[in-house]
């Protein structure tokens, strides 16, 4: 390892931890705001900070899979079945008179029993 190895991976390490630093600032000020919000009991501000969280959720989802490269096919798949499931679970409790057991267990069969049996009785995301 020479010099410049290590001059050159000193700024990518020094990015992250700012970058992490400044994500960290983030989820700190959102949790004073929710705690500021409820203290004075304002729903407008509390609505406003949850709109804060929701980016800061986004923004992290986005560096991890940046860093960590975390879409795989198994991934994949299980996502689009929880979006199937999500999307089963509005359409069928507003326009179905269907006992919200049996809508539960539907969404819980596409949501979970679907892809994890795809995944273990097929080769779908397995190196080939």
């Amino acid at each position: 390892m020479c010099a410049a190895d290590v001059g050159s991976n000193d700024g990518g390490l020094l990015e992250s931890r700012a970058s992490n630093a400044a994500l960290g600032l983030g989820y700190l000020l959102v949790g004073i705001g929710l705690a500021y919000s409820l203290a004075v009991n304002s729903i407008g501000l509390f609505a406003a900070v949850l709109v804060g969280v929701i980016g800061l959720v986004v923004l992290s989802l986005a560096i991890l899979v940046r860093r960590e490269g975390l879409i795989t096919a198994e991934n994949k798949l299980i996502g689009a079945f929880v979006l199937l499931a999500m999307a089963l679970l509005f359409g069928l409790h507003e326009l179905t008179a269907l006992p919200s057991e049996i809508i539960f267990g539907v969404v819980f069969a596409v949501g979970v029993v679907v892809p994890h049996l795809l995944l273990d009785y097929t080769d779908y995301g397995t190196p080939k």
